[in-house]
């Protein structure tokens, strides 16, 4: 195991431990995993269980990048689990929900969650936290949200957690430094995911599939054709009024199959899955929350 990646039994959040230890100016490549949490979390604050069995890791990022091109991460570290679970054979399956899960057979296998900060010099990191749902798939299931399946649902073979945490560990940094290379070559307004954007919306599920954008509070905002993700990740969705851009902030998305729709509603929706979506693309915060 990488002298920079340190097991724990328990933590309450291996995300907060390592936003304090960045603060204090933890190193890029600072490695954190726990057998359990206690107060694990997701986007938007949801919880995250954190029974033992699972993968759990964070790791303190320090890209030589744009404080306003990190909203890229959660999408190069997501294709580097994959790479990682691809090594495994572990990822048949699996495949990416727009803009930080992994998913399989239309469940949640893992996620996500980027988190920026400033150190106490002023200077700008990131934390990735890193969920993957191995032995145990939780059953709880939050509003709006998929059923959980883990790694032991999809093969019969799993290696244990601590092998795929030094795959995984690893990958991540690897292809976050791969990434702000390829960026940093790029013309200064290039979104954060252009070095990646092939790769990432090959991955993606339901790329020309019917689906409904919904709010954080569950309001229905648009539904149409999911076209693709923009190099400054925000979902293109074919409506029957035009084009539709939503920010990872604004929205989350779901088939429309999950969804009961009359018939006719569903036949009134565009066909065409292959437009182009280029547009000039927003402004990002400057050390922008999680992803």
């Amino acid at each position: 195991m990488d002298a920079k990646l340190t097991i724990v039994d328990v933590t309450g959040s291996t995300n907060d431990d390592l936003l304090e230890a960045g603060k204090q100016g933890a190193t890029h490549g600072t490695g954190l995993a726990a057998r359990a949490q206690t107060a694990g979390r997701g986007r938007r604050g949801h919880k995250w269980d954190s029974t033992a069995g699972n993968l759990l890791l964070s790791i303190v990022l320090r890209p030589c990048v744009n404080p306003a091109k990190y909203s890229g991460l959660a999408a190069v570290s997501g294709l580097a689990v994959l790479e990682a679970l691809e090594k495994q054979g572990l990822a048949n399956e699996i495949g990416l929900k727009w803009p930080n899960d992994l998913v399989a057979r239309g469940r949640k296998l893992g996620g996500i969650l980027v988190e920026a900060a400033r150190d106490n010099e002023g200077k700008p990191f990131a934390v990735c936290g890193i969920g993957v749902n191995v032995n145990y798939a939780p059953q709880e299931v939050p509003d709006g949200g998929l059923p959980a399946i883990g790694l032991s649902d999809l093969n019969e073979n799993v290696p244990a957690v601590d092998m795929l945490l030094d795959e995984v560990y690893h990958a991540v940094i690897d292809a976050v430094d791969a990434w702000a290379e390829r960026l940093n070559a790029m013309e200064e307004n290039t979104g954060p995911l252009a070095p990646v954007h092939g790769e990432y919306v090959a991955h993606l599920n339901w790329i020309g599939k019917h689906v409904i954008a919904r709010s954080p509070a569950g309001d229905e905002l648009a539904r149409g054709i999911f076209k693709t993700v923009d190099g400054f990740g925000r979902a293109c969705i074919e409506t029957e009024d035009g084009l539709r851009f939503f920010h990872f902030e604004e929205a989350s998305l779901r088939p429309l199959s999950e969804w009961v729709v009359t018939a006719s509603r569903s036949a009134a929706l565009p066909g065409d899955p292959n437009p182009s979506c280029k547009t000039k693309g927003p402004r990002y915060r400057n050390g922008s929350g999680a992803l």
